[in-house]
């Protein structure tokens, strides 16, 4: 598996350093109490380094956190918290989850609606009948708001980063240019990209995969999301 976050992952947490984790976590808590009981077993997918996993699993217990990226993973130190690298379009379990969360516009960096297509069905095979998934997307006023803020640059542990926000319009692709130097002078390039699907496709693509849309939020919020809302926070449940 290609680890895309092989070098961001040493500066991750100053990257991320404005998210409130803890506000986060307490949303999608109390989104999935309206469904799920306390004692439901949770998968995380695009996990990162486990910031989020970490607060949620003090409330799921029964908790396993995933992500493509080795190096994310590592980052985390806690020995209690269940981790497992794997590619969320092919997913390795064979139980059921009562709660599948995908967070932080992760299902964005799938960039082919092929991609989409398989996430979407690999979750519906491993979501209990009476279970849940929460999934957030990226809307396109999202990357064009963060077109203001499009170069960026910090420091953590004494690496260096600079970052370069791109949205490309006609392609609806956004992309992060960060550039990377150590402490010895090494100095590297990792390119993520995004595609920033319109929010009526999601509705599109669910529909073919046995899954069905319950709520689709304004993230945050409790309030029905429009096309022109910054990101939107789905519920799903399985076709029965």
């Amino acid at each position: 598996m290609k680890d895309n976050y092989k070098y961001v992952s040493d500066v991750y947490n100053q990257l991320m350093s404005k998210v409130d984790y803890k506000f986060w976590a307490n949303y999608l808590i109390k989104l999935s109490s309206l469904y799920i009981k306390k004692n439901s077993k949770v998968l995380e997918l695009a996990a990162g380094n486990c910031t989020l996993a970490e607060i949620l699993s003090n409330h799921f217990t029964d908790y396993i956190a995933t992500d493509i990226s080795l190096s994310m993973l590592k980052k985390n130190k806690s020995k209690s918290l269940k981790k497992i690298c794997c590619d969320m379009t092919l997913i390795p379990f064979k139980i059921k989850f009562d709660l599948i969360i995908c967070a932080f516009d992760s299902v964005n960096y799938l960039t082919n609606k092929k991609l989409i297509s398989k996430l979407f069905l690999e979750v519906q095979k491993i979501l209990s009948d009476d279970g849940i998934i929460l999934f957030d997307a990226a809307l396109e006023r999202n990357s064009i708001k963060h077109q203001k803020f499009a170069m960026k640059s910090g420091q953590q542990n004494s690496v260096i980063f600079n970052r370069q926000s791109i949205y490309l319009h006609s392609s609806r692709i956004h992309k992060n240019i960060f550039e990377i130097i150590y402490p010895d002078g090494k100095k590297v390039r990792e390119v993520h990209r995004q595609k920033i699907y319109p929010l009526e496709y999601y509705f599109d693509v669910l529909e073919k995969s046995g899954l069905y849309v319950v709520e689709c939020f304004n993230a945050f919020t409790f309030r029905d999301c429009k096309p022109n809302d910054l990101r939107a926070q789905f519920v799903l449940k399985r076709k029965i």
